[in-house]
């Protein structure tokens, strides 16, 4: 259904914007979802368009969302929303689910029940369901006028639906004006395929279109040298020209050749005229319209008393004020900019005062409150608060935080303070950190020292630690300082000070231990941050190769309840989760991801996936489900781009092991090498070590054996710089030994096995440690001329997988024992060997480890593959070839790289004997009008 907000549409032709409507239609006839964006300078005809666009989709048979954001409603969270979706909100909330749907209701205002605070994602969610579930009806279009006004929780809900829909067909329509700040319309474009996005940039009229506007708007014919000098003034721009005819009507003159044109081009000084025929009554109507988010006029009524009903008239029958039901809004924003940047001080705080009485919304009062008071002022301050509260309840931080600060600057001593840090934790949640970080350094100014300086410094350490682990650290160590006295702050800020030392294990484990002490004396009871230092303090054992703590684990886990927000519970969390991934705990630490991935999701924390996913990528390859590896990795890269910039790294690696697993390689060494020269400029040991740990299996992956050990050595460089110990951290040291080997220095891979690999398996002995150095005992063994002690090298390997499968590093030894009993002349045993690896690497998808296995295949001789043996993903690949899918479509929907795509139909192409798409489908054995799933 139309919104209320977007009923008064032009009746009129649309003048001189016949390719503009072509193009609109041409995209209404496309596949969706698809995204119209209409972009250009106040009054030059967008709003016209976007009406058309509205316009031709319900003539379509369309279900249309419209509605035009107004200046008034950008601090109201989920305005655009509520406009958008109101008329038909009941109906829509039976549609989605229950819970979902309470944090839309709760979001719009609907319901205010103390329940769970919704997270902007969560509504987010909400908006995906309703879309979801109306375009299983038909097609809708969801339409914004005005989009630089719509709020920032409207649009990230929007947005985040948007960014999930698939192919649901829904096509959005926004306009947007020129140079103005836009949360929304860039965020819907980056989200919809390249083919079903139009921006068009609406320009100037033509002089021939500005004079037919202007004759059938006003009935005026303007000789064509004045319109001439009109379309100049105006530039084309058809409201600043309609104007300006307007103005010349009523001053009844022509300026002479030469002189200068009466009437300023600029559209203030035009509106002023058309506003100056209004009476003071009607000017005040269009003040109080222009300065809330909800004019109604009930509302006028309430502010203005009897002169209301007169004044609304004389303001809607001069057109500068539009009536749609009860509610008002301006005919134009320019009137609304106008009417209140003229109005006198004095007379904006008089309506502001007079509308914080009338309005019945506590947000919109405690807004037009603050803006009348310029002293400390406790009960402004009070409304404030719990407008503030009320804004985070209906999901929106950043106004919240807004709410929080002003209230911060009517406080003083330790109350400013506390808003402060609140505000601070809002901006965060919307994705401010450094909005967050700044007002955590203008609280540390009025806090000189003791506890309450030393949980301002927690908090700021919190946060400049998603951009700079090192200045976090000073910040933390800072805090230790000051939070003596306190024990249960002691005690947070020496876990906090573990968890960001990755870097350092010792100065983590010193930390971490000194928390466990001090909250195993008794002084402090919460078993919380007991389960957090226990599991720091068990990870850093770990991770500097010492023990394996099963008992504090298992005691810590138990502890945690999973549903903590807060920065510490978090990281206890994550650690868990590491433990179990270096102990080979696989599936566990899987679940454990999934876990909490569900619920992160649920509350709409969208900015702490992409660590999440990340490692979840990293653990679906190990087990085996490389769809899901790669499905994960793209997800990460795709939260990046949301915004979330802090994790790019993770998810650059992420999509750089993807491409490197998928014998992408050439794209996979461009990831590593940008990434290596960014960390070593910045001197981050810990990223360039998994940087080098990527090239160095790159050129693995060749082979290319040389290359590929200079990048692993010199990852063991950074890795004894960080003093890391463990191997499951960054488990290149199989890859090490084994190009060691093949570039000829058994001597390195003698030492990287002793002093690297089997030195910390006598202490902690980690399934894929035990398998990955027996594999490089049966590669040194074989270099040696060792071919039986080889093959039992490698079957001690295959049985240390057999207890924690990970069907890639299985292949992998299976490989090297293939070579091995092939060296040793044990040919059917090796061919056995050799067509299960090649078998393992092609379903898997690893084509420079398939590529391998064919090599040693080769070598064999004896019978050839069948001209028919494409792998799961060379068919998949083919078979959406056939069925006439471009590379990117065939890469989206199996969710590879374009690069890989190209890697498999040449494969294909070579054993199928074929040179084209057109010989595909009669070349395919079998093939029908489904591909095949992916493998």
């Amino acid at each position: 259904m139309i919104g209320p907000g977007a009923m008064a549409t032009p009746s009129f032709e649309i003048i001189g914007r016949d390719p503009e409507r072509e193009i609109i239609e041409s995209l209404l006839d496309r596949p969706r979802p698809s995204v119209l964006v209409l972009d250009g300078e106040a009054g030059i005809g967008k709003t016209t368009l976007w009406s058309f666009a509205r316009r031709a989709s319900a003539a379509r048979g369309d279900r249309v969302f419209a509605w035009r954001a107004s200046q008034a409603e950008r601090e109201l969270a989920f305005g655009a929303l509520m406009g958008l979706l109101e008329a038909d909100l009941d109906d829509l909330l039976d549609r989605i689910p229950r819970a979902r749907g309470r944090a839309l209701a709760r979001a719009l205002g609907r319901l205010e029940d103390g329940g769970q605070i919704p997270e902007p994602g969560l509504v987010g969610f909400a908006v995906l369901d309703v879309l979801r579930a109306v375009s299983a009806d038909g097609s809708v279009t969801v339409a914004l006028d005005d989009t630089q006004w719509c709020d920032t929780a409207s649009a990230s809900a929007i947005g985040f639906a948007a960014r999930r829909l698939k192919t649901e067909p829904v096509a959005f329509a926004f306009a947007v004006r020129t140079g103005e700040p836009d949360a929304l319309a860039p965020e819907v474009l980056a989200a919809i395929p390249e083919d079903r996005r139009e921006r068009i940039s609406v320009g100037p009229l033509s002089i021939g279109a500005l004079g037919r506007l202007i004759r059938e708007r006003t009935g005026v014919v303007h000789p064509r040298p004045l319109l001439v000098r009109i379309h100049d003034a105006s530039r084309g721009n058809p409201f600043v020209a309609l104007e300006m005819s307007r103005s010349l009507v009523r001053h009844g003159a022509e300026p002479a050749a030469g002189e200068p044109f009466p009437v300023s081009p600029e559209v203030g000084s035009l509106v002023r005229d058309r506003l100056g025929v209004l009476s003071p009554s009607a000017r005040r109507v269009l003040l109080v319209v222009s300065m809330t988010s909800q004019p109604t006029v009930g509302l006028v009524r309430r502010v203005l008393g009897p002169d209301a009903e007169s004044a609304v008239d004389e303001v809607i029958r001069q057109e500068v004020v539009v009536a749609e039901g009860e509610r008002l809004r301006v005919a134009h924003p320019m009137y609304a900019s106008i009417a209140y940047a003229d109005a006198p001080p004095g007379e904006r705080g008089r309506e502001r005062r007079a509308l914080a009485e009338a309005t019945d919304d506590p947000l919109e009062r405690a807004i037009h409150r603050a803006a009348t008071v310029d002293t400390p002022d406790p009960a402004v301050a009070g409304e404030l608060e719990a407008a503030a509260l009320m804004s985070v309840q209906r999901g929106a931080p950043g106004v919240a935080a807004d709410l929080f600060e002003r209230a911060a600057g009517m406080r003083g001593g330790a109350a400013a303070t506390s808003l402060r840090m609140e505000a601070s934790s809002a901006r965060l949640s919307a994705g401010d950190a450094t909005g967050a970080a700044s007002l955590l350094r203008t609280a540390l100014a009025d806090e000189a020292e003791g506890p309450p300086r030393a949980r301002v410094l927690l908090a700021l350490g919190e946060v400049v630690y998603l951009e700079n682990p090192a200045d976090a650290l000073a910040l933390l160590l800072e805090a230790l300082g000051h939070a003596q006295g306190d024990p249960e702050l002691t005690a947070t800020v020496q876990i906090t000070i573990s968890v960001l030392s990755d870097a350092d294990p010792e100065a983590g484990q010193a930390s971490a231990a000194a928390a466990v002490e001090l909250l195993e004396s008794g002084v402090v009871d919460n078993e919380t941050l007991l389960a957090a230092a226990l599991l720091e303090r068990a990870f850093h054992w770990l991770l500097r190769g010492e023990r394996l703590a099963t008992e504090d684990i298992d005691r810590a886990t138990a502890m945690l309840d999973g549903a903590g927000d807060s920065f510490i519970t978090r990281s206890a969390q994550e650690r868990a989760e590491r433990i179990l991934y270096h102990a080979g705990r696989l599936r566990e630490a899987l679940a454990f991801d999934e876990m909490e991935y569900r619920r992160l999701v649920d509350r709409g924390q969208l900015g702490l996936l992409p660590p999440i996913v990340q490692s979840m990528s990293v653990l679906e390859q190990l087990v085996g489900d490389w769809p899901a590896a790669r499905a994960h990795a793209r997800e990460c890269l795709d939260l990046v781009e949301q915004g979330e910039e802090v994790w790019r790294e993770r998810a650059e690696m992420a999509r750089g092991r993807i491409l490197a697993w998928d014998g992408d390689l050439d794209a996979a060494r461009e990831i590593g090498l940008a990434g290596l020269a960014r960390e070593e400029a910045d001197g981050d040991a810990w990223e360039a070590t998994i940087f080098c740990a990527l090239l160095g299996f790159v050129e693995l992956s060749v082979p290319d054996p040389p290359v590929a050990l200079e990048y692993l050595v010199r990852a063991n460089a950074y890795a004894d710089q960080l003093r890391v110990r463990l191997p499951t951290v960054f488990r290149y040291l199989g890859d090490l030994v084994e190009a060691a080997v093949l570039a000829g220095d058994l001597e390195l891979a003698e030492a990287t096995l002793v002093e690297r690999l089997e030195a910390p398996t006598e202490r902690i002995p980690l399934p894929w440690v035990i398998a990955v150095s027996a594999r490089g005992r049966g590669h040194l063994a074989a270099a040696r001329g060792e071919p039986d002690d080889a093959v039992a090298w490698f079957d001690r390997s295959l049985a240390a997988l057999d207890e924690a499968p990970m069907p890639f590093e299985r292949a992998r030894s299976v490989l090297g024992r293939g070579q091995a009993l092939l060296r040793a002349g044990h040919r059917r045993l090796a061919r056995t060997d050799l067509e299960e690896a090649r078998t393992v690497f092609a379903d898997l998808g690893a084509m420079a480890w398939t590529n391998r296995a064919e090599a040693e295949l080769a070598r064999l001789g004896g019978r050839a593959a069948s001209r028919w043996e494409l792998t799961p993903s060379e068919r998949s690949v083919a078979e959406l070839a056939a069925m006439g899918h471009s590379n990117r479509e065939i890469a989206d929907r199996l969710v590879l790289s374009v690069r890989t795509v190209e890697s498999h139909l040449a494969s294909a192409y070579r054993k199928l004997d074929i040179r084209s798409r057109v010989q595909l489908a009669s070349a395919l054995p079998g093939a029908t009008d489904e591909a095949a799933p992916i493998s």
